[in-house]
């Protein structure tokens, strides 16, 4: 018998991993969140705490536990001020680490995002793995997500014993499942820079929670692993398929839009730097095809187009 623990059981898409696991033989799932999931969740143990790292601790050292998902990110399928999450997404995944390194759990799955790579000019198509982090100033949540991916570097460093596997998902959509992306691209309009047209990805919420439940499931995958939905779209597609529509702005509107209330509100918040809307940044998935032997299900239009519905 396999004990997985998922953080994050109140939201939609741990639901979603929570329950593709429970449909594995020989496998126990404990979901673990603040709130209880607004649906039941079948042969899912779901407990309710404070998410405190002692909390998950002794919960660890009474029901032993061989892989952890931490699924529990504040600002990805609502939105949250970041005066409200504040660093709080850095600070539970440190909680979370030290609380399984300390409960001997050999394994534990994170979430990232793709966006970690950064957007340049000098990007390759398709970014490996292997590609290093942004080292530019990266806003809100992706600032978020780059601060963990660090911690969890560290983290393997000084623990060897512990696998962490890193799955850097694109901005899912479809599923009923909300995502920062998935919000800007349904705006009407949603803003451009004019005469610039990026390659994007998104990955239908469902074919997320696959990855990783496998990841979970596989005990000899590590390191990152990049989720996605083949092929790319551009941006203005993406926008049309969703449901959006497009509004051209001079670049100079985002670096003055923080001072003009009328520019304030064309370009509204956005959900990564400015400079995704230049440059592409584009994961490679195949190392996911691989060693995951996941496939997505639901292409790029298809998942759009449900958000568009």
């Amino acid at each position: 018998m396999t004990t997985a623990l998922v953080t994050g059981i109140d939201g939609a898409l741990a639901g979603l991993v929570a329950g593709v696991l429970a449909t594995r033989p020989h496998m126990r799932v404990i979901g673990v969140g603040r709130a209880a999931p607004e649906c039941a969740l079948a042969d899912v143990d779901v407990r309710v705490c404070d998410m405190r790292g002692d909390t998950l601790l002794a919960l660890m050292r009474v029901v032993p536990v061989d892989v952890v998902a931490h699924l529990d990110i504040a600002g990805e399928e609502w939105p949250v001020s970041r005066e409200a999450a504040g660093r709080g997404n850095v600070y539970r995944t440190i909680e979370v680490l030290g609380a399984c390194q300390a409960a001997g759990v050999p394994r534990v799955v994170l979430r990232s995002s793709l966006m970690v790579y950064g957007a340049r000019p000098d990007r390759p198509a398709f970014v490996a793995e292997s590609a290093p982090l942004s080292s530019g100033e990266p806003a809100g949540l992706l600032q978020d997500y780059v601060e963990i991916e660090r911690v969890a570097a560290d983290f393997g460093a000084r623990h060897s014993s512990m696998r962490l596997t890193i799955l850097r998902c694109a901005g899912i959509a479809g599923g009923q499942i909300g995502s920062p992306l998935a919000r800007f691209l349904v705006r009407r309009p949603a803003p451009m820079i004019a005469g610039f047209d990026p390659r994007i990805q998104v990955v239908h919420a469902y074919d997320a929670a696959v990855a990783i439940a496998l990841a979970v499931l596989n005990d000899r995958v590590d390191g990152p692993l990049n989720i996605a939905a083949d092929p790319p779209l551009l941006l203005s597609q993406a926008i049309h398929f969703a449901g959006g529509s497009v509004l051209p702005l001079p670049a100079l509107a985002f670096s003055a839009a923080p001072w003009f209330e009328p520019l304030s509100t064309l370009v509204g918040e956005l959900p990564f730097p400015v400079d995704y809307l230049r440059y592409a940044c584009v994961g490679d998935t195949r190392r996911a095809v691989r060693e995951l032997q996941w496939e997505m299900q639901h292409s790029p239009e298809e998942t759009l187009r449900e958000l568009a519905a």
